[in-house]
């Protein structure tokens, strides 16, 4: 019964429950926008407003973030992540490794959408064209979440658990 409480990271039910929760709230809003909003505003011009409002929001929010600490935050968390990487593969450890698959392919999913804030903010995109590029995000999240959790999954089988009665 105690073994859902052990420590080791790849065999924790927490580890895997925060994995399922951080990507699902991950792939459920691309720059603040449900996606559900996005489907439905095809059908519903008052949604589709409410859209290209909500993006337009979230564009200019995090434009204005990274123009004024993008480049300390991208060095605070690239050494943040060099830091778990060697810590977890250097060193052994296994807690610092299974947080490095997690954040490193967030990381890229930030990245991107930061890269497709400014597009929006900058070229004023709406209508079709925003929710073709808001769809396609959200896609692509989740294929990096899919890659990211079979890659977990598959780092896992190289950490036997420790300890006996496990399994």
């Amino acid at each position: 019964m105690f073994a859902l409480f052990r420590y080791d990271s790849f065999f924790s039910i927490w580890y895997w429950a925060l994995t399922i929760v951080v990507w699902t709230l991950v792939c459920r809003r691309t720059l603040g926008v449900p996606h559900d909003m996005v489907l439905r505003a095809d059908r519903l011009p008052e949604v589709a407003t409410r859209v290209d409002l909500l993006a337009a929001i979230a564009a200019e929010r995090l434009s204005g973030l990274t123009d004024s600490v993008g480049a300390p935050v991208a060095a605070a968390a690239g050494f943040g992540l060099a830091a778990l990487g060697a810590l977890g593969y250097f060193s052994g450890v296994e807690a610092a490794k299974a947080a490095f698959l997690l954040l490193l392919p967030l990381s890229f999913v930030a990245l991107r959408t930061v890269e497709l804030a400014r597009d929006v903010h900058r070229s004023g995109l709406t209508g079709p064209a925003l929710r073709r590029r808001l769809a396609r995000r959200r896609l692509l999240n989740q294929a990096i979440a899919i890659l990211a959790m079979l890659t977990a999954a598959v780092a896992a089988l190289g950490h036997p658990p420790r300890g006996s009665g496990f399994f």
